[in-house]
């Protein structure tokens, strides 16, 4: 398989910006109430809307996970065409996929990463529809994310041949057994390249400096999200 380094003429990635959600300190915790001490109480209530009862339980909930779990990864925004365009896209989303989950499984509280099978995803992507389906593939944590793009030729530093993408990766993740989401993150990077001898044309070379900037974005969730597990102790 073609390295992504072989496939792009590479300018450089230049940019990045990223926030992530922080562990609670434990002395948020005293003196609060515990809905855990209380079994199987539904945190959410059976109401459409959340009584006071209902927001207070779910703010004082301290979250606990079991020490391995399995993820269901579910991406929100949709794939391009560009998927499928070549061998080299095909090869490029792969190896953007495949590192990011051997990022995620790095974590010692992670047994397994996978994506949830497009048979189970809902036609309604509401929390408690999500909830349920991945509870049906017995995972503990569903991560979610997407992805946007744009891409600049006219900038004041760019050359004719040169393009700048500018894309955005955002992840929530939703504990199954409780519906809470104790971790989100954002991240946003640039990636500047040239057009190839290769390239069909410029929209090609567009549309890989993007996924290139996704890698990078996806990469920083995953990170993010491993430091945040390995503080749940």
């Amino acid at each position: 398989m073609k390295t992504i380094l072989s496939i792009l003429v590479v300018l450089s990635v230049v940019g990045c910006a990223s926030t992530s959600s922080l562990q609670r300190p434990d002395s948020y915790y005293a003196g609060k109430y515990q809905a855990e001490s209380e079994g199987s109480t539904d945190l959410f209530g059976t109401g459409e809307l959340l009584s006071d009862a209902d927001i207070e339980r779910i703010l004082s909930y301290k979250l606990t996970l079991p020490k391995l779990n399995r993820v269901a990864i579910l991406k929100l925004s949709e794939d391009s065409y560009w998927r499928y365009y070549s061998n080299d896209f095909t090869e490029l989303s792969d190896s953007i996929t495949t590192n990011f989950v051997q990022a995620l499984v790095a974590s010692p509280k992670i047994y397994d990463a996978s994506f949830l099978p497009s048979m189970l995803v809902p036609e309604k992507r509401t929390v408690p529809y999500l909830r349920e389906a991945a509870a049906r593939y017995q995972a503990d944590l569903l991560l979610v994310y997407r992805s946007s793009c744009n891409s600049y030729q006219k900038y004041r530093f760019l050359a004719a041949n040169e393009t700048k993408a500018y894309c955005n990766v955002e992840a929530a993740l939703l504990d199954v057994r409780k519906g809470i989401v104790p971790f989100t993150s954002v991240a946003t990077n640039s990636y500047l390249l040239v057009k190839n001898t290769d390239d069909t044309n410029f929209n090609e070379t567009k549309k890989k400096a993007e996924l290139e900037a996704i890698a990078v974005s996806l990469g920083e969730v995953a990170d993010a999200l491993v430091l945040f597990l390995a503080g749940m102790d």
